[in-house]
């Protein structure tokens, strides 16, 4: 892949973006590791640094190749993976010149085998999307869908788990698109068994104590497996933790960002999840300041946010994107997308707070799943919730806790005793 480096070279790989991305970053190492490199956890110690980009927004962008830089200033051997190798080889070469790129369709075509960090797995299910949004960069990145058969990811799924895997994260662009391009319809019957319904039944039904987490599920895409993909979330494998983004509470917005479905058709997919779990966290995305959103549509998005009240919000000011439709708009001034962005944040985190503080004093059932950053552990409950314990205990650990305080992005717990 490098072009005849010595076997023994120690590598670096430097990941920004989703969790796809980093499901990319665990094939890769898999490969590297079998091809008799050496992966390295600190970049002073590489040959090599691979920085897996993500072109997303603007000021990724910026980030990544502000980091390409430094490197390189430090004398060290790059080589661009992910989004940008894909959908902007023209800057990366004429920023850096002839700079080695491993385009995310080059990654595809490893065996879905995947390095195991800590006790979380990460497994792709899909690469691409069916949808065409105007503002995306993404699809120029990842191109068409395509769904990985459902026995390669059952057996990528019994790999990590054998391994010692605790959570899997199945991620794609679109999960809830996973078999639209291998005869799963879009309408299709109910009992169709290519969609992502009959997926999640196959790798729950995999043996192992662990739990899983579905990654984004469009809502154009979910609307006709809502209620088959809501029966399969039923399994206490499964994580019941909805990530669905709405982007826009406007019907007017959403027909400028071609995405295919109403807000009407987003709030029943809500209500739905909320009907069938009574535990469960809905995150949701906004994208704010897309070129034709007026002050009207501005504040029909702040009250269906205030509306259905989501647990967890992604909020993105809008940023054109080179090659896309909508980078032909005029763009909103700065100045206007911050303040509608600092008034929509401060209105979620508020909501947030308050869902939040009515959990404490709850008892729940929790697995240990990551070591905090300072210090003390991550856990997660039956809905992923994020839960910072200052003890410090074995990842993997399921024990009873309890919830003594609350922010608006995590809960603080203490042991049960």
């Amino acid at each position: 892949m490098f072009g005849g480096t010595d076997k023994g070279t120690k590598v670096y790989i430097e990941t920004f973006g989703c969790t796809a991305n980093l499901g990319d970053e665990r094939r890769l190492r898999v490969m590297l590791r079998r091809s008799g490199y050496e992966l390295v956890s600190d970049e002073t110690q590489a040959d090599i640094v691979i920085v897996n980009t993500c072109t997303v927004v603007q000021r990724t962008e910026l980030n990544v190749l502000r980091r390409i830089e430094e490197l390189r200033e430090r004398g060290k051997e790059v080589v661009v993976a992910g989004c940008m190798a894909a959908a902007q080889p023209e800057l990366l070469r004429a920023k850096f010149g002839d700079v080695k790129l491993i385009t995310p369709a080059e990654v595809q075509r490893l065996p879905l085998d995947f390095e195991l960090d800590g006790v979380i797995g990460i497994v792709n299910i899909a690469n691409g999307c069916v949808g065409n949004c105007t503002y995306c960069i993404v699809k120029r990145a990842r191109g068409k869908l395509r769904s990985y058969e459902t026995h390669e990811i059952v057996r990528a799924v019994e790999n990590l788990v054998h391994r010692g895997a605790k959570e899997i994260r199945l991620t794609a662009q679109d999960c809830s698109a996973y078999g639209l391009d291998r005869g799963g319809c879009s309408g299709s019957s109910s009992r169709d068994r290519s969609r992502l319904p009959s997926l999640l039944s196959e790798v729950t039904a995999v043996p192992g104590d662990f739990k899983m987490r579905v990654g984004m599920m469009n809502p154009f895409t979910l609307l006709d497996i809502l209620d088959e993909t809501l029966d399969a979330f039923e399994h206490e494998k499964v994580f019941k933790f909805f990530h669905v983004p709405v982007q826009s509470g406007s019907d007017s917005v959403l027909r400028d960002m071609k995405r295919p479905y109403s807000v009407e058709d987003f709030k029943e997919i809500a209500r739905s999840i909320r009907r069938k779990f009574k535990d469960c966290v809905l995150c949701t995305d906004f994208i704010i300041g897309f070129p034709t959103e007026t002050e009207e549509d501005f504040q029909q998005s702040l009250e269906l946010l205030k509306e259905l009240k989501p647990e967890k919000v992604n909020i993105t000011r809008f940023s054109p994107r080179p090659g896309t439709e909508a980078a032909k708009l005029k763009d909103l001034l700065e100045r206007e997308k911050k303040r509608r962005s600092r008034i929509f944040a401060e209105t979620y985190h508020k909501i947030a707070l308050e869902k939040n503080q009515e959990l404490v004093g709850a008892v729940k059932e929790v697995l240990v799943t990551e070591e905090g950053v300072k210090g003390g552990v991550i856990a997660r409950d039956a809905a992923y919730r994020t839960i910072v314990l200052k003890e410090r205990l074995p990842l993997g650990m399921k024990l009873t806790v309890k919830i003594v305080g609350a922010k608006s992005t995590y809960l603080v717990a203490t042991p049960a005793a």
